[in-house]
């Protein structure tokens, strides 16, 4: 295990064509239907009415983001993205491993040092609000030191976030700050388009699986 503490910064409506088309109508009221359909016989008008919304379905539904998916209008509440599959710069080497997803991970070689090496990965989200940075992470051979990056979002703040982390086989995280004093989870304000998260390596050995957002509200 080779520590660096701090690296160097870088790090509608359609317009009518002729003659006006009337608009699909939902179902509406309520249906008088066999009991043997039970809860599912509810959900007809929705399934007979492809044009319809189906915000209100339920609490759930709406909370977590359903409806605005449903008719295109806003990104999944979780984008997971393989490390291997991001860009990767300096040492960061890709590796196989029966346990991480895909079969394989992302590394700074054990010894190589660290050398402003890091893990670009690319969200494009149409929901603007505010979200945390997911990780599926493992610790490397030297147990207790190779578990660290640093953690940028749009390679912002310059020198990182000191993120630290336990766990010898892969698991997923939520990423925070170990120089807060209260190491609390890391938040950002995104609007829609594209943003980038970086891991840069701080101790060499510490393993990178995936890297995700997490949509946690406006």
């Amino acid at each position: 295990m080779n520590e660096i503490s701090k690296p160097g910064a870088e790090t509608g409506r359609r317009a009518a064509v002729g003659e006006e088309r009337a608009s699909p109508v939902c179902a509406t009221g309520i249906d008088a239907r066999p009991r043997r359909w039970g809860r599912w016989g509810a959900l007809l008008p929705l399934v007979a009415c492809a044009a319809c919304s189906l915000e209100g379905l339920s609490e759930a539904w709406d909370a977590e983001g359903g409806a605005a998916a449903s008719s295109g209008g806003g990104a999944p509440d979780v984008l997971d993205l393989e490390a291997e599959g991001c860009n990767l710069y300096g040492n960061f080497k890709q590796m196989a491993h029966p346990e991480a997803s895909g079969m394989t991970y992302v590394v700074v070689p054990e010894e190589a040092n660290c050398k402003e090496d890091r893990v670009d990965c690319s969200f494009e989200i149409s929901r603007a609000g505010t979200y945390q940075i997911k990780a599926r992470v493992a610790e490397g051979p030297d147990q207790g030191k190779d578990s660290s990056f640093l953690v940028r979002m749009d390679h912002k703040p310059p020198l990182g976030h000191y993120y630290d982390f336990t766990g010898a086989e892969f698991h997923d995280d939520i990423v925070s700050d170990a120089d807060a004093t209260d190491t609390a989870l890391l938040t950002f304000a995104l609007d829609p388009g594209t943003h980038i998260v970086s891991f840069e390596c701080r101790e060499d050995g510490a393993m990178l699986d995936q890297v995700g957002l997490l949509w946690i509200g406006p």
